[in-house]
């Protein structure tokens, strides 16, 4: 047997996944993960995600001596300071740490109103300037997937096109960009960047002992948890689009053509070709205060939709997509009971901000044409997959396994296979379609115009 790993390192936990060429998953893995979160921060430590990961791939019941190749994807825009023998420095500054706020207004000025706080080039300009100790000691700059590989494999420089992005890389010219010259960063900080799927490396001897990987397996430089869910949907075609509802909530569509960055979107480089321009919301499985016994909650959610509550979810302050605003909160115009009803108005919510998302992406000129595919933890919920095709208007996508985990499997295989394109076309199949009910569309749509008065009331607009 012939097997490929994927690592996805997630907000909420660390999931691996063991995958055929054909596509089947043969094992798989999660271990939780928890944050230093407050208001103003939101912060991980790094060796805990390593704990994760070991106990994930440990716990895999499968001949490890099957395994050809292994790829690790996380978070986009964490950000991780590392000094020369791979050691963090302080804890990873999460994308949604609203800290680096406070110091966008170079960028903007030099022409980069792209950058914001969710990336891990501003996060890094924050970290020299308030907390001199440690940059003094940095070595490298890296994200979770980068650094994670590099516990793998002991080589620490490396990350790849995608994860570098929000660090300034620029996919076309193959350089660092305009604004990482108006950050001044030292050019020795900044990483080697590989295509994803690209090797960087091999499992040392040290990291084999800790996960039960063999030792000497490829590594494959990895990308972001939202490219590999992308990998993972099964969109192929321009005009098709993803979202992924896990612990926040992302969009990708995939198109022919690279848009101009504006209202928060920003355009990743598709690993089998296409540009992948997309967003990133705060909004998500994360800001919804009912997850216990989720599955049981949204049978009974269905009897209480469509909803007249309004709300708006965020577990913590501040939004970057379809809006931004740093001072942002949630809001509810009431709390209904039972809680399956309270349940439903925030699934309500969710698919209503997707629908205001690929409204904007649309508007910066990409089309938005096919079908939505649908990944992360929502993406087995059928009854969720039933309202957001009648609040999106658009028939709703789930593969067999829609995570970023048999994502970075993808990439993982992607050399045996030829080609990103070739193992995605090869291993990613589709379980269901569900098209809009369109029997109850006037009623989705004032309450989408309801939900929209009630954001720009409060200037989220």
């Amino acid at each position: 047997m012939q097997l490929f790993l994927g690592i996805n390192v997630g907000t909420s936990g660390a999931h691996v996944a063991a995958v055929d060429p054909e596509g089947r998953l043969v094992a798989e893995s999660t271990q939780p993960l928890t944050s230093i979160r407050s208001s103003e921060v939101h912060e991980q430590e790094p060796e805990r995600w390593w704990s994760a990961v070991c106990a994930a791939t440990a716990a895999l019941n499968i001949q490890t001596a099957a395994i050809e190749a292994v790829s690790v994807t996380s978070t986009s825009g964490t950000l991780v300071v590392i000094d020369e023998t791979g050691r963090p420095l302080r804890n990873a500054i999460l994308y949604d740490d609203p800290r680096a706020a406070a110091i966008l207004e170079p960028f903007r000025e030099g022409g980069c109103e792209d950058v914001n706080a969710s990336w891990s080039l501003p996060k890094a300009v924050w970290v020299r300037g308030f907390e001199s100790a440690v940059w003094r000691r940095a070595a490298h700059l890296l994200h979770p997937a980068d650094w994670l590989a590099g516990k793998l494999t002991g080589v620490w420089h490396f990350s790849d096109y995608s994860n570098s992005l929000k660090l300034g890389y620029d996919p076309i010219s193959r350089q660092w960009g305009r604004a990482v010259k108006l950050a001044q960063l030292d050019p020795a900080l900044l990483p080697e960047v590989l295509a994803p799927g690209a090797s960087r490396g091999v499992v040392s001897a040290t990291a084999s002992g800790e996960t039960g990987i063999p030792q000497g397996v490829r590594v494959a430089a990895g990308t972001t948890g939202g490219m590999a869910a992308l990998l993972a949907s099964g969109a192929s075609q321009p005009g098709d689009a993803n979202t992924t509802m896990g612990t926040t909530l992302v969009w990708k569509v995939l198109s022919q053509f690279r848009p101009s960055p504006e209202h928060g979107i920003y355009s990743h480089l598709h690993p089998a070709g296409h540009w992948a321009p997309g967003a990133a919301s705060n909004s998500g499985l994360g800001s919804v205060d009912s997850q216990n016994d989720s599955q049981a909650l949204d049978q009974a959610a269905e009897t209480y939709l469509p909803n007249a509550t309004i709300c708006y979810p965020l577990s913590a302050r501040g939004e970057r997509f379809p809006f931004t605003n740093a001072a942002a909160t949630g809001f509810r115009s009431a709390r209904p009971t039972p809680a399956a009803a309270w349940h439903a108005a925030q699934l309500q919510a969710l698919a209503f901000i997707e629908r205001w998302g690929y409204e904007v992406i649309q508007e910066s000129g990409v089309p938005v044409t096919g079908r939505v595919f649908s990944t992360g933890e929502a993406a087995g919920s059928v009854v969720f997959a039933r309202l957001r095709a009648a609040v999106l208007e658009r028939p709703v996508c789930r593969a067999t396994n829609p995570s970023s985990a048999f994502g970075a499997a993808v990439l993982a295989a992607s050399e045996s296979c030829g080609t990103v394109g070739e193992a995605a076309a090869r291993m990613v199949q589709i379980a269901e379609v569900i098209e809009p009910d369109d029997t109850r569309a006037t009623d989705w749509e004032e309450l989408y115009e309801r939900f929209r008065h009630a954001c720009a009331e409060r200037g989220y607009q």
